[in-house]
């Protein structure tokens, strides 16, 4: 090869090499941009006023469903900032590779249940798919939960104790099979306000100022309020609505827990109780799990 044709071939290949990496870096700011299509509402920097209650009101139970997600980092953030402990509950088939998540949240104060492996309708069989699980009896049942419940003890949080079906979906059979497990039933929703469980409505697509108006309206002392931290803009959204809420935390002297009353079963399991979702927060319940 001649000595002029050696340096043109070194200089092309830098050049190549160049324009790919160039190429993987555009790439990977227009993959960042899309997935940071989802944002919080503020559009910059949040000024926190941070829970300072004396809990002379009472305490309030918040609650977090279908985590961990993509913004589930970002949650846990604002909670810190703000000086709050929630519990989650999160489905195994959202864990698998996001064991640091549930260190970290077990390690800031929060407690973790047990949404099952597949966020399958517990009472049908159905997946979030469509298709149907056939047979669906206890057995099936019994392994939607067994295997949520090993998955997160085997990333780090202790054997969870409360489990919240899918859906709100559940019947006198699923929570059979539940309390085998040593799980207790905790509801998104009650039959009507008097239970004291707040839905959010999070997941329907409403603004931060709305979901936060569904929170702190019937908020007192013993609500269960039901948000969720796996569905994009929605969770930015709750991530945005948890500051008002603090506010009229601070002003009505309530406080955060994760220590769940034993009758947040939203007496869906008492005769007569059709399963259909009874509001207690807003005109219309969500369906949503």
């Amino acid at each position: 090869m001649s000595r002029w044709r050696r340096p043109l071939l070194v200089a092309l290949a830098v050049l190549l090499g160049l324009t790919v990496a160039g190429h993987r870096v555009v790439s990977d700011v227009r993959s960042s941009a899309a997935t940071s299509a989802d944002r919080l509402p503020s559009g910059g920097p949040v000024e926190l006023r941070p829970l300072t209650s004396d809990c002379s009101g009472g305490h309030v139970v918040l609650s977090f469903d279908d985590g961990p997600r993509q913004h589930t980092g970002e949650l846990l953030d604002r909670l810190r900032d703000l000086g709050l402990t929630a519990v989650f509950f999160w489905s195994g088939h959202n864990i698998e590779g996001r064991g640091e998540l549930v260190r970290r949240a077990v390690a800031e104060g929060h407690l973790l249940g047990n949404h099952t492996q597949s966020h399958a309708d517990l009472t049908t069989g159905e997946l979030p798919s469509g298709e149907r699980v056939t047979p669906w009896g206890d057995a099936q049942i019994r392994e939607e939960l067994r295997r949520a419940s090993e998955l997160l003890v085997a990333k780090g949080a202790p054997e969870p104790e409360l489990y919240r079906p899918p859906y709100g979906a559940v019947n006198q059979q699923v929570d059979y099979v539940a309390r085998e497990l040593g799980l207790r039933l905790v509801m998104s929703f009650g039959r009507d306000a008097s239970d004291g469980l707040v839905d959010s409505h999070d997941t329907e697509g409403i603004s931060a100022e709305e979901i936060a108006a569904n929170v702190i309206g019937p908020m007192r002392d013993g609500s269960i309020i039901t948000m969720h931290d796996g569905l994009g803009q929605a969770t930015l959204n709750s991530i945005a609505a948890l500051q008002p809420i603090v506010d009229a935390m601070n002003e009505r002297g309530l406080c955060a827990t994760t220590e769940v009353r034993p009758d947040a079963t939203g007496r869906m399991l008492e005769p007569g109780a059709s399963g259909a979702q009874v509001p207690s927060s807003a005109p219309k319940a969500s369906a949503n799990g």
